[in-house]
């Protein structure tokens, strides 16, 4: 194959940073916004079982159709890939379906940047994991994320049509995107007022003591009230699913916290896990949380730039800001302004303040 543009081609190391999925996505997504060709090595280095899994590949067929480009390495397992995007990004109306409980979500995170510069809206349609304990679930993306997009002039409606829970899978949603227009930087120093916090425990298929079992024990730690508590039981998604929601809302910014239930993990474990997210965010004042840390640095850098606190910075929110600034050099710093210690005693967490600069413009071919 020969490169699509007159870019070099960009070789990069899987393995660096966290090694899993992140380094695959977030290169695949940044080729495809600014038509560099890659080649990405060691994929998923640092897992145990290093290879595309069917969520990484589905992400790269994906990008591939957004832009009508050609790629290599696209086997189940295959630790190599190469990508070689076309000129530009199309919307229109796309369907994938990962063939699995794998995430929905992930592969949205993928496609959606270079979507955003697409020459149409885009309508998608995905279907597989949308609550799998590996990845942000439908909720978190709905709630946290998007409206962060959407004050800096991002457009994006996302409908979740039906739940798909780890191991069975079988969710879908549909996305709806606009071109990106005017953007204006995102400054989020501040949560702002409280609103009424509330936890949500989702069920489906599985014993009705379950939402009871984990809200005992998550009251325990947070002396949360029980008017907070709701219940959702879901009818029409396959096989059993668990998952339990602690919503923080705030002038700024809606925090969700999300604690999955496993087969290994019993009811009581799950709402403690919950808890404990909760006194950690409540022991800061940042109001941005680890996850959506994560997840505001890319589109920031291709549109609006922005300023953010976070409540700490993951291997996996670094691992991002390294692989960005390979595509965009200093596009992404990170201060940290109180660190937690080691090991942190209870009560305490770090913080840190992102800075990221768009560098779309100096990029594009």
């Amino acid at each position: 194959m020969k490169p699509s543009s007159q870019q070099d081609e960009l070789h990069i190391d899987g393995r660096q940073g966290e090694g899993g999925g992140q380094v695959l996505r977030t290169s695949l997504s940044l080729a495809a916004a600014l038509g560099r060709p890659i080649t990405i090595e060691n994929v998923r280095g640092g897992r145990k079982k290093p290879g595309l899994l069917r969520q990484h590949r589905t992400a790269l067929r994906a990008v591939r159709d957004l832009t009508e480009g050609q790629i290599e390495g696209d086997d189940l397992g295959s630790t190599s890939v190469r990508f070689l995007p076309g000129e530009r990004c199309h919307g229109g109306n796309y369907h994938f379906a990962i063939g699995s409980a794998g995430s929905t979500m992930l592969v949205l995170q993928t496609v959606l940047p270079p979507l955003l510069l697409a020459d149409a809206p885009s309508t998608l349609m995905l279907e597989g994991g949308t609550h799998n304990p590996a990845a942000p679930p439908f909720e978190m993306f709905a709630e946290s994320f998007l409206p962060q997009l959407r004050s800096i002039g991002l457009e994006v409606e996302a409908t979740l049509l039906r739940p798909g829970f780890f191991p069975a899978g079988g969710g879908q949603l549909r996305v709806e995107i606009q071109p990106a227009g005017g953007t204006q930087p995102l400054r989020l120093l501040e949560r702002g007022k409280p609103g009424a916090a509330s936890c949500e425990v989702v069920v489906q298929n599985l014993s009705s003591n379950v939402p009871d079992r984990e809200w005992k024990t998550f009251q325990k730690r947070t002396y949360w009230k029980s008017s907070q508590l709701s219940v959702r039981d879901v009818q029409r998604g396959r096989g059993p699913g668990n998952v339990m929601f602690a919503r923080q809302p705030f002038e700024n910014v809606t925090t969700l916290h999300a604690s999955f239930g496993m087969r290994t993990l019993s009811s009581e474990l799950v709402g403690s896990h919950l808890a404990g997210l909760v006194r950690g965010y409540d022991a800061s004042d940042a109001p941005v949380c680890e996850h959506l840390a994560d997840q505001l640095m890319l589109p920031l850098a291709l549109f609006s730039g922005g300023t953010y606190r976070c409540v700490q910075v993951s291997e996996h929110t670094r691992t991002n800001a390294d692989v960005i600034n390979l595509f965009l050099p200093g596009a992404v710093t990170i201060e940290l302004e109180s660190p937690a210690p080691e090991p942190p005693p209870s009560g305490r967490t770090g913080s840190a303040l992102v800075r990221v600069e768009p560098r779309l413009s100096d990029h594009l071919i």
